[in-house]
């Protein structure tokens, strides 16, 4: 099991009655050979057994007065299970706990045997974190988008507005952009229906009564008709090409091309509402200027979230440029894991198929690989500067966290403390949370920023 492991030990460390090798698998992999003497193991059981005599009620003596012979009779199989326990958390202890490298994880345990009277031997595989240097993240540098919105962003966000409350009024002209249109369609790939290509896509197949938003510049649905549609009316008939590109996340259609047979049954024109009293009464506005007002702070906001998003990244992006160091081998597959678990809770959620899932499997794989990677290195370098600075996550930080979610998720706090109570992988990966976005924000505060303005960039698209 352990064939790569260099036959020279990297340290030894004599005891009295414990012996501890360590040698090397790989830059972050060490195993940890424990030998425990005899007389160390005695010693264990000998203060077992007496732990064993004062909680033991046995009829006829009083607690604490039950002969050692008859408790060793009596529990020798809770007895041997337990001493096998202390022994090997004992070996933990001394040869892993007290090593002068930073244990990541603890990969593999040997399970020992352990007897009364005989030496024993523990072995422990562990991941390490390899020392690097801290980067200097006292001059690091950012660009920061200015907050102040532009006119432009103002009206386009008024104009949302207006098209979110529009009417739709029957019309018998040709449809305009952001017009409604009830439409059906059939597509081919040659001669062979898209409705049978990919039957658990109707939208890319066949429509009978399907309404679209003619010309959109987002459209959800064939973009080929989306834009066909402009300048039909009710009645009209045409065929549409669209051209799928190579990597179109329907494997089925990825790189072919399509005909789709339109027909538009009505088309309804979109009427804006007039910016009357009666609209800024609905909005609960005096008038437009304190609507333009609001919009205003809104977007401010927005832009100060979004810079301290992009701040946070640039700092990350330039944490990791700065310094190179081997990941734990057991890190990397435990986020990796997460990762593909995530993504493919997202694409069933997205109507994604678990064929489409296998298929790409190995690709996947390695993109969720190298994404690990990152979260792992800048997770391990941010916690190397949090231990400099002395940044740690106390009980308010935790209490603004649950508080944070029981309002995201519409729980009671009290529920979700209950539930960290009994789950201490979720309150870790918590408190790591916490201790990451802090540390990012100390560093925030020494960072020199450069201003520069940039304006549509920054509007949220309805």
């Amino acid at each position: 099991m352990f064939s790569n492991v260099n036959s020279t030990p990297l340290d030894v460390t004599y005891m009295s009655t414990i012996k501890t090798e360590v040698q090397e698998i790989s830059e972050t992999r060490k195993k940890v050979n424990v030998d425990i003497a005899a007389a160390e193991i005695d010693g264990i059981q000998k203060q077992l057994v007496k732990e064993f005599q004062r909680e033991a009620k046995i009829p006829g003596f009083r607690p604490g007065k039950t002969p050692e012979n008859l408790i060793r009779m009596r529990f020798a199989k809770e007895l041997k299970t337990e001493l096998a326990n202390r022994v090997i958390n004992r070996a933990y202890q001394e040869g892993v706990g007290k090593a002068d490298f930073e244990v990541f994880s603890l990969v593999e345990s040997s399970e020992a045997e352990v007897i009364a009277g005989q030496d024993a031997s523990v072995s422990f595989t562990v991941d390490v974190v390899q020392e690097f240097e801290v980067p200097d993240y006292k001059s690091l540098k950012v660009i920061a988008k200015s907050t102040e919105p532009s006119a432009q962003e103002i009206d386009a966000v008024i104009k949302q507005i207006l098209s979110q409350r529009a009417e739709f009024k029957p019309v018998e002209k040709a449809a305009e952009t952001g017009d409604y249109v009830k439409c059906s369609y059939e597509g081919k790939v040659g001669e062979e229906l898209i409705a049978e290509m990919v039957p658990d896509k109707p939208m890319w197949g066949t429509q009978k009564n399907t309404w679209e938003e003619a010309g959109t510049d987002h459209p959800y649905g064939v973009p080929a008709i989306i834009e066909g549609l402009v300048g039909m009316k009710a009645g009209d008939t045409k065929e549409v090409t669209m051209n799928f590109a190579e990597d179109f996340r329907i494997e089925a259609l990825a790189g072919k091309t399509a005909v789709y047979s339109l027909e538009v049954a009505e088309v309804r024109e979109k009427i804006l509402p007039e910016m009357d009293k009666a609209f800024f009464e609905s909005m609960q506005m005096k008038d437009e200027e304190e609507l333009r007002a609001s919009i205003s702070k809104n977007l401010e906001e927005q832009k100060r979230q979004q810079n301290l998003s992009h701040e946070r990244q640039q700092i990350i992006d330039q944490l990791l440029k700065s310094v190179d160091f081997a990941m734990p081998e057991s890190g990397i597959e435990s986020i990796r894991q997460s990762i593909l678990i995530e993504h493919m809770q997202h694409n069933i959620e997205q109507g994604v198929s678990k064929t489409d899932f296998e298929e790409n499997k190995e690709k996947l794989h390695d993109e969720a690989g190298k994404t690990a990677h990152v979260r792992l290195k800048t997770e391990l370098i941010l916690k190397k500067i949090a231990q400099k600075e002395n940044v740690e996550v106390d009980t308010n930080d935790l209490g603004r966290m649950i508080m944070a979610e029981a309002q995201e998720t519409g729980q009671k706090p009290e529920k979700i403390v209950k539930e960290l109570q009994q789950d201490q992988a979720r309150l870790n990966f918590m408190r790591n949370g916490i201790l990451i976005g802090k540390t990012l924000d100390l560093i925030l505060e020494k960072v020199e920023r450069e201003i520069v303005v940039e304006s549509s960039e920054f509007i949220e698209t309805a």
